[in-house]
């Protein structure tokens, strides 16, 4: 009895398609995708920390430092296709982003505080409002094209 063989793949060509179709796609679909997995990374350290009896802002700031790390490279690459100066960009998008963190610091504790939410609750709630100004933020300024 004759052994199948297997015939290689073109990984390669695959992979170009399916870049050209993720560069194809809006840019606010590809950061609504890579801004979903940046909260599943969020979410989880937060998550994990709650669980594991953090306070809640312990849990906040590990979450945000955790997502900034993945997020930068995903959103300069993989959303806005940056390219330019490395250091600009990241102080810039730090500075949204931690615009979006201090709403996150402030929102989370009033809604814990003044409302009796769950911070985990809380922190989905005030989600809501941050993602729509980091998006507008990162869009115009930290990775805003030349001339533009």
């Amino acid at each position: 009895m004759a052994q199948p063989t297997l015939a290689p793949v073109p990984v390669a060509a695959d992979l170009g398609r399916v870049r050209r179709a993720w560069t194809a796609l809006p840019v606010v679909v590809r950061y609504g995708v890579v801004g979903g997995v940046t909260q599943v990374v969020y979410l989880s350290v937060l998550g994990a920390a709650l669980a594991l009896g953090a306070h809640y802002l312990v849990g906040l700031a590990a979450a945000q430092l955790s997502a900034i790390a993945f997020a930068f490279p995903a959103y300069r690459g993989l959303v806005f296709a940056a390219e330019g100066p490395l250091g600009r960009q990241f102080a810039t998008f730090l500075g949204v982003w931690w615009t979006g963190a201090a709403l996150s610091l402030v929102g989370v504790p009033l809604c814990v505080e003044a409302f009796g939410l769950h911070p985990f609750v809380a922190q989905l709630l005030v989600l809501v409002v941050v993602v729509g100004f980091s998006f507008l933020g990162h869009l115009r300024v930290t990775f805003r094209r030349p001339g533009a």
